[in-house]
């Protein structure tokens, strides 16, 4: 997807959080409630705001954001697609997002956070992904640890105990059942805030390069002068796709480039950074944001592998072999 022209002045840290939803309003609001009481307010130079860009539920999303978070501690935006378009249509309206457009003027934040709303964020996380983005300016994309990052002993067998403990997909999802949920996969540790406390002790570097076996798009910091120079999310084969996340780090490592994307745009030797950041955590109710019990998760895959191979040419395990 060609990126569009974008030109903005800096006026400081200003942070865009957004969210993609559809339906799951008990996921969305335990996901709001941790965002809210995990995320500093009043601490840091940054200006935070959060939009929501509901992507046709048939839940009352709306009325969720209404009722309970209206009047939380910083800016909240709703955004209602009247239909679902697709998670890369979602995070580019999240990129493309302005509260008052102004003629000429493209992106309105210096950072923007995408983030799951089957993801919880732990506390403390967002400091730390400013000051990794702040250390070098070739860094585009900083994603949250999360249980399962293959970087920390404890952050994979928390992965093992989601498995075992992970809400029923084919159950309505409750906001109790996902607190239990939670409780049962971080007993072991005395709960989420004292694993992510045990995390941060192990004395992580700050940013940490992506390696071929660990990527993540959960909850992740982008980079706007990125976004315009290695363009936006591929909204192609929408609403399912074809693995945007994937895409888009093969784009940036040059290993897919569309006609748009020249050498002369995005040289060989300026390669964008993406990466962990090592005191950044949050809690990945993995493979939740749409299910049900009509979702056919199989059948998703499927289907984005075969949007994928029109695309390509080949199949997804091809070109992610590829990847350093």
């Amino acid at each position: 997807m060609k990126p569009r022209t974008m030109t903005r002045e800096s006026t400081g840290i200003r942070i865009l959080i957004g969210i993609p939803v559809m339906d799951n309003v008990a996921m969305t609001r335990v996901c709001l409630k941790c965002l809210v009481g995990n995320t500093p307010v009043g601490q840091t130079s940054s200006e935070i705001s959060l939009l929501v860009i509901d992507n046709g539920s048939r839940e009352d999303i709306a009325r969720l954001l209404r009722d309970e978070f209206f009047d939380g501690p910083f800016p909240l935006y709703y955004r209602r697609n009247p239909q679902n378009l697709g998670v890369a249509m979602a995070w580019n309206q999240i990129l493309s997002f302005w509260p008052d457009p102004v003629p000429g003027v493209g992106f309105g934040y210096d950072y923007y956070v995408i983030l799951n709303n089957d993801a919880f964020l732990g506390p403390g996380w967002l400091p730390p992904m400013v000051e990794a983005m702040q250390s070098d300016a070739r860094i585009g994309w900083v994603s949250a640890l999360e249980n399962g990052s293959p970087v920390l002993e404890e952050l994979l067998e928390a992965h093992t105990l989601s498995r075992q403990y992970r809400i029923d997909p084919a159950k309505p999802f409750t906001t109790g059942a996902i607190h239990r949920s939670m409780e049962r996969i971080y007993a072991q540790w005395g709960g989420h805030e004292a694993f992510c406390q045990r995390v941060r002790s192990r004395g992580l570097p700050l940013f940490l390069p992506f390696r071929k076996e660990g990527r993540s798009a959960v909850c992740f910091m982008i980079r706007p002068a990125m976004v315009d120079e290695v363009g936006f999310f591929d909204e192609d084969f929408a609403p399912i796709g074809i693995a945007e996340d994937l895409e888009y780090f093969l784009r940036m490592e040059q290993i897919l480039r569309p006609p748009w994307l020249t050498v002369e745009r995005y040289p060989p030797t300026q390669k964008w950074k993406s990466g962990f950041c090592g005191r950044s955590i949050v809690h990945h109710n993995w493979c939740s944001t749409r299910q049900g019990p009509s979702f056919d998760g199989r059948e998703w895959d499927r289907i984005r592998e075969k949007n994928w191979k029109a695309k390509f040419g080949k199949s997804k395990k091809t070109f992610t072999r590829l990847l350093p």
